[in-house]
């Protein structure tokens, strides 16, 4: 059975590029006659909130995706080391990038333990993306020193004990995506399969964040944005008709990479601006293209 899941961090209100993620990821396992899940990815306990854990739920559920099961929460898992290669390290980011580490040849007692992968890049294949190579990141953290897992290492525990079979999300995951592949295998666990869907950007740019309220879902909500009308907008972006109850998706090299989300006088505007790698933060954004290719609603 196809068993895929939404996986929000409950540090913020959820905004229209979780909607299209888990939009995605909701099309994705009902085509497939699957089960979908809910974690609560709420590890970071500084950030974690529960009243916007619930609010995401209730967002969730006015956009249509409901899950099956009861809800999961990482903070009442435990995470091991055991099984994978690792040291200690104690070094401050710019130590690393200094080349002034050497943890390895002499470990610290503190200090956050780093995984040690085998070289080479690690080649998978994306529905959406096709083939990808991608070589992981050197010693990634993957328990802090306090104890606490990091992310790498709960999302792959998480997939293989909930029993996950594919993972849909943002595209700005899908170099990660090398790292848990390794580290799925050094468990000697099956991976799951792989669908990044586009990013959307704000004004400035940058990935959409859970501050960028004007974006939120809440906030469209509160305008009295309905439901139909929020996947309307998103699901063309995604190969998908609405409405969201018989929509069906056909990953493909189709897809735009990257849209910028501006406002507009009826609620956002989006432009397509092309591949996601290769788009230098640091420079002016392109030009966005000619007006009849803007998505509306």
């Amino acid at each position: 059975m196809t068993v895929g899941r939404l996986a929000p961090t409950p540090s913020g209100a959820l905004h229209l590029g979780n909607a299209l993620a888990f939009g995605a990821a909701w099309i994705s396992v009902r085509n497939a006659g699957g089960k979908l899940l809910l974690r609560m990815e709420d590890l970071d306990r500084g950030r974690a909130r529960e009243a916007v854990a619930q609010g995401q739920r209730e967002d969730l559920r006015w956009l249509g995706l409901q899950w099956d099961e009861e809800v999961l929460c990482q903070s009442q898992r435990s995470y091991s080391l055991e099984g994978i290669p690792t040291w200690r390290c104690a070094c401050s980011r710019a130590q690393r990038l200094s080349g002034a580490c050497r943890c390895k040849e002499h470990p610290p007692e503190h200090g956050n333990w780093r995984f040690d992968p085998p070289p080479g890049e690690v080649v998978f294949e994306d529905r959406a993306w096709g083939t990808q190579r991608v070589l992981p990141p050197e010693g990634p953290i993957l328990q802090r020193a306090d104890g606490e897992a990091a992310y790498p290492l709960a999302v792959v525990v998480d997939d293989h004990l909930d029993g996950v079979t594919e993972v849909v999300r943002g595209a700005d995951l899908l170099e990660a995506t090398a790292l848990q592949i390794l580290l799925h295998r050094t468990l000697r666990q099956p991976p799951p399969s792989w669908l990044h869907v586009p990013l959307l950007l704000g004004p400035d740019g940058k990935k959409l964040s859970k501050s960028e309220g004007s974006m939120g879902i809440r906030q469209l909500r509160e305008a009295g944005w309905s439901p139909d009308r929020v996947w309307a907008l998103l699901l063309p972006l995604i190969g998908c008709e609405p409405p969201l109850e018989r929509a069906r998706m056909e990953p493909g090299p189709h897809w735009h990479r990257i849209w910028r989300v501006e406002e507009g006088a009826n609620g956002p505007l989006l432009h397509p601006f092309g591949p996601i790698f290769g788009l230098d933060r640091k420079t002016s954004l392109p030009q966005p293209p000619p007006t009849d290719s803007i998505v509306r609603f």
